[in-house]
């Protein structure tokens, strides 16, 4: 799972890097970002993806400083770092989520195992 992830992330990275410098270009990809940092977030990003979501934010407000500045190329380019990293933290959310209901879901039946007597309950 973690080697789709990265494939994710360096697909989603490549897919901007031909940016172009004007202003309508830069409110794109800004949109973008932000939305995937909200995405991350609805995903529980900020529990389980820290660091990326963090990273995500952190270049979501360089984004806007650039934009804020007029650098439209900046801004679309750390947009798209903002976007990729967000769409990350969201994955990695909902990878960790996934793994830990899979540990519930084997606990609750290595203990269905025990209580019936049946083999393979508890490891």
């Amino acid at each position: 799972m973690t080697k789709s992830l990265v494939f994710l992330a360096a697909a989603l990275f490549a897919s901007g890097v031909a940016i172009a410098a004007d202003r309508s270009d830069a409110e794109m990809q800004l949109a973008q970002a932000e939305n995937a940092v909200q995405s991350a977030e609805r995903d529980d990003a900020a529990r389980y993806a820290v660091s990326d979501l963090d990273e995500a934010r952190a270049m979501l407000r360089t984004a806007h400083v650039a934009y804020d500045s007029r650098a439209w190329t900046d801004s679309a380019r750390y947009a798209e770092r903002a976007k990729v990293s967000g769409v990350l933290a969201g994955a990695r959310s909902r990878q960790q989520r996934a793994e830990i209901a899979t540990t519930e879901i084997e606990r609750s039946v290595s203990t269905l195992r025990d209580q019936l007597g049946l083999p393979g309950g508890t490891p």
